[in-house]
This record gives structure tokens, C-alpha cells and sequence, in this order.
């Protein structure tokens, strides 16, 4: 699940541009469009290439009207909902119309924050909102999804069990996938662009919260919780999984090129692989493409199998010791990190 962002104009040595100079036009209608993404060396392939394109193309058509960054996220939330609708239904195509929602909700995902990048209108609030829309969709897309892999068995049997219960693994376990990918990210993101910054830690949100005793009642007593929850869930796996990091964003201090350069040499490499398969554009792309397909329970043996042997068996061990590497060249100790 991501977090919002702020201004893409990163004039660093890791810009958009810088990374890949090559896929930056300089002129004509798509010009604008890579100045609305984050610095490649974060951003999803399947983003890049499939959800932000036509992501933009709407971004580009409401920039004019006053509709919202905000307001689209909401329209995601409700194009998730009725994927996950869908899911639990019987009528005709119902799952090809159920993927075709799901990919919707990503397209007007992505188109949130582009909006807001083109506006210059990036908030915490629309951060927050962008967090809890994507928790939402994800729950509501992955639950559905559950549905429908047990539906086909058509009475209560001991392999149907199973078949749930490796579901929900596979739910649990892909919930952490997008949680370490974003705090890579944003880990990344703060040693690496002196403009670009993303997320925020707990500490951070509940201070916010508690400055912030103002806005609605649904705001305070169901938007707040929820992102609390989130952060404060996602803080506590990163100890978990990777004690060498450290969650705490904004104890980082400002940018520097000497340690951009460390935590890029050490952790420049795991992070593509963290961007091209553990990000949730790529786990509601999967849904959307295989629940069209009537495939969900191929795609649940993928993400089972294939991606927990390498977030277990191969990203866990190398970034703990990238991690380590990197924090104890910067020379930088921060107090959720494990002590040398």
C-alpha cells in the first residue's frame, strides 16, 4: 500500500530523467508526463508502462474542471468496491467485468496523485486518503478474490480448507509485500532526491493527529484510525523483517549527495527488484488480469510460491545486510534500529 508524494521535479542525480534519459521526450503531448511520475528508480514497470499512461490522459482531461485530486481517489475506492461486487456475483462475465473494474480503480489511482503533481496541490491529507484507498481496494479486491477461489468447490470438503486457507496466506503474505516495497521506497526516496519524499512514520502521523483536533467526524473517527493502524502495522514488520532499517522517516535529517550515493550503491539493486514485483500496482494488476481470465487461483499459486521464495529466501537476507551495510557507512543510528 503507498503513501502520496509531493513534487516530481527532482533536480538530483537520481531524477526521473537521470535514471532513464532516454524515455524522457522533450517536446510534443506526452512531454508532460513523465514530469508527473516519481524518479523511475521507484516506480512500478506495470505503472509506468500500462496504469500511469492512461492515467495521465485522465489527469490530463480533469486538470481544467474543478474535480479533485481527492475526489478521484474516491472514485477509485468505488470502482475497487464494485470489483469486489462483481467477485461475489453470479451473473454473465461477471469476473472479466470484475478485473475490468479493478484495473479502473488503479488507472484513477494513479491519476490522484499525477492530478495533483500537475496542480502542484499535494497534501498530507490527499497522502493519507491515496494510503486508506489503496488499503481498501486491496482488501476489498484480495477478500473477493478469496470468495471466488472458493466458490469453486461446491460443498464444504477438507481440500476447500486448504485451497482458503493457502488464499489467505497468500492475502497476508502479499499484504507485506506492498508494505516493504513502500518503506524501500520511501526508505530510498529520502536518502536519494533532495526534493521528492514520500510517506511518513508513525510518530510523525500521530502528532500530526493530535495537532489536528479539527475536520469531520468521519474523518476522526474512521479515516485517522484506519491510517494510524496502517502506519503503526507497517512500522512494526519492518522491525521484524528488516531490524537493520529503520522506520523512522523523519529522523533522517536532510539530504546529502555523499549518502545518497551509499544507500544507492548498496540498495539500488534490490530496489528494482522491490519495484517491478512487490508494489501494489503490480498485485492489483495481477488480480485485475487473472480474475478476467477466471484465473485467480493460478495467480494466488504465484504470489504463494514463487514471490514469498523470493521475498523470504532471497530480498529478506540481502536487504537486512544492504540495510546494515548502508546505515553503518552513513554513520547514521537511529533508535528502532537493532544495535551493532
Amino acid at each position: 500500500m503507498t503513501m502520496g508524494s509531493v513534487d516530481i521535479r527532482d533536480e538530483g542525480p537520481l531524477s526521473a530523467a537521470a535514471v532513464a534519459p532516454s524515455l524522457a521526450p522533450v517536446e510534443g503531448f506526452w512531454a508532460g508526463y513523465w514530469k508527473t511520475l516519481k524518479p523511475l528508480a521507484v516506480e512500478e514497470p506495470v505503472d509506468v508502462w500500462i496504469h500511469r499512461p492512461l492515467a495521465y490522459v485522465l489527469a490530463k482531461a480533469l486538470y481544467p474542471t474543478p474535480v479533485s485530486p481527492n475526489l478521484v481517489t474516491m472514485i477509485s475506492i468505488v470502482f475497487g468496491l464494485l470489483g469486489a461486487y462483481c467477485f461475489l456475483s453470479s451473473f454473465p462475465h461477471h469476473m472479466l467485468l470484475g478485473g475490468l473494474a479493478i484495473f479502473t480503480s488503479a488507472i484513477f489511482d494513479c491519476a490522484d496523485g499525477q492530478l495533483a503533481r500537475m496542480r502542484g496541490t499535494s497534501s498530507a491529507f490527499g497522502r493519507m486518503l491515496d494510503g486508506l484507498a489503496d488499503l481498501v481496494v486491496s482488501v476489498a479486491a484480495v477478500g473477493g478474490g478469496i470468495f471466488v477461489i472458493g466458490s469453486k468447490f461446491h460443498s464444504p470438503t477438507p481440500l476447500l480448507v486448504v485451497v482458503v486457507a493457502l488464499a489467505v496466506a497468500t492475502a497476508v503474505t502479499g499484504s507485506f509485500h506492498t508494505g516493504m516495497y513502500d518503506q524501500y521506497k520511501n526508505v530510498y526516496l529520502r536518502f536519494t532526491s533532495p526534493t521528492f519524499k514520500e510517506g511518513e512514520d508513525y510518530e510523525t502521523a500521530r502528532e500530526r493527529f493530535e495537532s489536528n483536533r479539527g475536520g469531520s467526524f468521519l474523518m476522526r473517527r474512521v479515516a485517522w484510525p484506519i491510517y494510524l493502524f496502517y502506519v503503526k502495522s507497517q512500522s512494526n514488520y519492518v522491525h521484524q523483517f528488516d531490524p537493520h532499517t529503520s522506520a523512522r522517516l523523519g529522523l533522517f535529517g536532510a539530504y546529502d549527495v555523499g549518502r545518497a550515493e551509499i544507500y544507492q550503491r548498496h540498495c539500488g539493486a534490490l530496489m528494482r527488484i522491490w519495484r517491478t514485483w512487490f508494489g501494489f500496482g503490480s498485485l492489483v494488476f495481477g488480480i485485475a488480469l487473472f480474475s478476467a481470465l477466471d484465473l485467480l487461483e493460478v495467480y494466488m499459486l504465484f504470489r504463494l510460491v514463487a514471490l514469498n521464495a523470493v521475498f523470504y529466501g532471497y530480498l529478506r537476507p540481502r536487504q537486512r545486510a544492504a540495510s546494515r551495510a548502508a546505515f553503518a557507512e552513513m554513520g547514521l543510528a537511529l533508535p528502532d534500529q537493532a544495535k551493532a
